[in-house]
């Protein structure tokens, strides 16, 4: 299960929405605890994909390394990723398996070791969210669990 907020769940959509029509991308920090990846934080990154490239994303390999750094700094890790389909489902497609992490690895295969988080966007709207990790080379669907975050009480 992933486990994230709803505020960090809002930073996704608000990211994907405004790369319409291109994908966004991201990491997930936080720590992984048995048979979950709860999620502390989002970090968005920039999809340097060519401009004219609405299908796939690319992380700039020097932006991930800072944004895993500060991750550290913080004592939290990479426990996944996250980006959008534009005008399509939430599911995973076979690029996104072929180019996942534990996938690159190959046989022997990894246990799932990430997260990946796919928002839906149609027509500039984010909708749908699936999460998937990567079983013996296959992407499997995971539950989501958004926890909601309860305001602080104001002073009297």
């Amino acid at each position: 299960m992933l486990v994230l907020s709803k505020r960090d769940l809002d930073i996704i959509r608000s990211n994907a929405e405004r790369a319409y029509p291109r994908e966004c991308c991201g990491l997930l920090g936080g720590q992984r605890e048995t048979g979950s990846w709860i999620v502390r934080r989002v970090s968005p990154l920039e999809n340097v994909a060519s401009p004219s490239v609405t299908d796939r994303y690319v992380i700039d390999p020097r932006e991930r390394h800072g944004a895993e750094e500060r991750l550290a700094c913080d004592g939290l890790t990479l426990v996944g990723f996250y980006h959008s389909h534009p005008d399509h489902e939430a599911y995973f497609s076979k690029t996104d398996l072929e180019n996942s992490e534990e996938f690159q690895f190959g046989r022997p295969w990894l246990p799932p070791t990430y997260a990946y988080l796919v928002i839906s966007v149609k027509k500039s709207v984010a909708n749908g969210v699936g999460v998937f990790v990567i079983r013996e080379g296959v992407a499997e669907s995971i539950d989501v669990s958004i926890k909601v975050e309860e305001e602080p009480c104001p002073l009297k």
